[in-house]
């Protein structure tokens, strides 16, 4: 995988483009009159590691005052480029351009209207006078960038996205793509070219697909812009990590991204360190050939739990793997057991015993080869895994339902094999190289395609790696991307470097569900905090955590103002949204449903309001 060629765009002493590392950058969330506050946290943006700051300005008095933010640091000896962060307002925009290096405006509401998600009706010609309306104000904005020598991000997002775009286009990524182009082909024409770009979303495959696409839109108007990569609203915490590495990880996978910022709603100085991780992760790798187009298939895809370091499979062990006793049992074996909504479809382990006998028929046990006949005492429907050369090397088919075939080594997948996989189409391959990654698995299942062989595949990734914060992140963003894609039936991570023995299985459920492929737990989605959010965002976060976190079917959101608000939490069952002066709006959906509510009684007008519609359980 080769890393996309881009222009090279200058902010202030530092450049952003494809000759040049990937950047990294946070974002302030102190108040932007507050000139000391916002100084003092930069500073420790800056010492983290960041390259870059952003500051929000929604009115023209904040954009005015970035200008003594930018003096103070200076003055005390930091020449860290700053960029101002602007909604809906084009006259902040211009005034920010006089004093920092960087504006990021955002298509959706510069000079469209704030979205009400109310279809409307253009004629051709109709439509044609709003984009010359848009070039009109962009263009004048863009003079006075060319004037200061400021560089411009336009920043889409998809909770964003105005009326007349998704009345058009629709509230998808093809929108978000269209929505850019428009902006784009003004910055083309008018021969301004320090431009970077951003496609952002809280749904990393809404974010993938943009991107994959707006690269795709751009090679086919001749525009090379550098982007800025992340996925907006990522939460909090490990969740919020997780995501981030998914989205993010799976494109700069593909060479994609020249800038990124991990959104976590903590403080921002702790997003510095997990970007610079993920940079470090996600190096390209050098294959001989590059991996083909591959369509998706699967949509519900399983996991394999190892707990091959188990030496009994006691009831510990069951209820750490939520099975617990059913309330059925049965007159030879006793207590059977049933399992949970986190339960996983497949265990593999090595230390055999009866308890293999109480786990639900639905349940695949998978053993060693050699260990097949002594498992089916326990378990009649145990599985065999078998190394691919010695499946190939099989006179009979194996005993059972079907077998798992381990592929260790690229050159494994040959005709040979091939023919004997069409023969028994029950048969899953495991792709298990010894250094796995996200370029080889695809170059993997893309030989596979070629060579016809359609049985199911499980994706396996073994890392020997101690530190939990790395082995996460790389877990999710080299394998993440694989079930965006719905490319692969499973996945089995294998992590014997951490003592936790459901550590995979709980990573694995964790990036699935940051695919959206799968849902564990509460999803909830959070913004990271800036100047406009009107209350203490990390606080809120954790008491509604606290509350609703039992409610595993539900995605909740809560964010700092509307700015993305009711866009970005459309697809969320709830949202819990800052209304300034200690207030909070309820939504359900995108509907706004509870004003102003005083923000001490927020979390029981939420609880009532999830059971007014019949979403509660105890």
């Amino acid at each position: 995988m080769k890393r996309r060629s881009t222009k090279q765009v200058k902010i202030g002493e530092i450049y952003i483009g494809s000759e040049y590392p990937v950047l990294v950058q946070s974002m302030l969330n102190t108040d932007t009159m507050n000139t000391e506050a916002c100084v003092e946290q930069a500073i420790r943006i800056i010492e983290a590691g960041g390259k870059l700051v952003r500051i929000t300005a929604p009115g023209v008095k904040e954009a005015r005052n970035l200008e003594n933010i930018h003096a103070e640091l200076r003055r005390r000896g930091y020449t860290t480029p700053l960029s101002a962060d602007i909604h809906f307002n084009p006259e902040a925009a211009i005034e920010a351009a006089r004093h920092v290096e960087k504006v990021r405006i955002n298509p959706g509401n510069f000079v469209d209207k704030r979205a009400t998600f109310k279809t409307l009706t253009y004629t051709d010609e109709e439509y044609a006078a709003e984009l010359e309306r848009l070039r009109e104000k962009f263009s004048a904005f863009l003079n006075v960038c060319r004037e200061y020598g400021t560089a411009v991000r336009i920043g889409t997002n998809h909770g964003s996205l105005s009326d007349r775009i998704m009345s058009r286009y629709g509230n998808t990524p093809a929108g978000m793509v269209e929505a850019t182009m428009e902006y784009l082909r003004v910055c083309r024409d008018e021969k301004f070219d320090d431009v970077v770009i951003s496609l952002k979303s809280s749904d990393c495959r809404v974010m993938v697909e943009a991107v994959r696409l707006l690269v795709k839109e751009m090679e086919k108007e001749g525009m090379d812009y550098p982007l800025h990569l992340g996925v907006t609203e990522a939460g909090e915490g490990e969740d919020g990590r997780i995501r981030s590495a998914v989205g993010i990880g799976t494109l700069l996978n593909e060479g994609l991204g020249d800038t990124i910022r991990v959104s976590l709603t903590e403080e921002p100085e702790q997003e510095i360190p997990v970007a610079n991780l993920l940079n470090e992760i996600c190096c390209l790798q050098d294959l001989k050939t590059e991996p083909m187009h591959l369509e998706g298939r699967y949509s519900h895809p399983v996991i394999v739990a190892d707990i091959s370091k188990v030496e009994c499979l006691d009831e510990a062990v069951m209820a750490g793997l939520d099975f617990h006793v059913a309330t059925e049992n049965d007159p030879v074996y006793g207590d059977m057991l049933k399992g949970g909504m986190r339960a996983p479809e497949m265990i593999y382990t090595e230390a055999l015993g009866p308890e293999l006998t109480k786990l639900p028929d639905s349940v695949t046990v998978v053993v060693p080869f050699d260990s097949l006949d002594i498992a089916h005492v326990y378990n009649r429907k145990a599985v065999a895994l078998i190394d691919a050369k010695d499946f190939v090397r099989l006179s009979k088919p194996v005993e059972g339902d079907s077998i798992f075939v381990e592929v260790r080594d690229g050159e494994m997948i040959n005709t040979e094999l091939a023919g004997k996989l069409e023969r028994e189409k029950n048969a899953i391959v495991v792709l298990n190289p010894d250094h796995p990654s996200c370029a080889l698995f695809r170059l993997y299942l893309g030989e596979l395609k070629r060579l016809g062989i359609m049985n199911r595949v499980i994706v396996r990734a073994t890392l020997d790696e101690s530190d939990s914060n790395r082995l996460s992140l790389w877990m999710a963003a080299h394998l993440g991307g694989l079930f965006l894609d719905r490319l692969v039936y499973g996945l089995w991570l294998s992590c014997p470097g951490i003592p936790d023995m459901f550590y995979g299985v709980h990573l694995s459920q964790d990036i699935l569900q940051s695919a959206g492929v799968r849902r564990y737990k509460t999803e909830f989605i959070s913004c990271p905090g800036c100047g406009r959010t009107l209350y203490n965002l990390q606080e809120s976060v954790a008491k509604v955590k606290k509350a609703f976190a039992h409610l595993s079917r539900l995605k909740i959101a809560v964010m700092g103002c509307v700015v993305n608000g009711p866009g970005e939490m459309g697809d969320a069952d709830y949202g819990y949204v800052g209304a300034g002066n200690g207030k909070v709006n309820l939504f359900r959906g995108k509907e706004m449903v509870r004003v102003a509510v005083p923000e001490e009684e927020a979390i029981e007008a939420l609880k009532q309001l999830i059971k007014e519609n019949g979403d509660w359980n105890d």
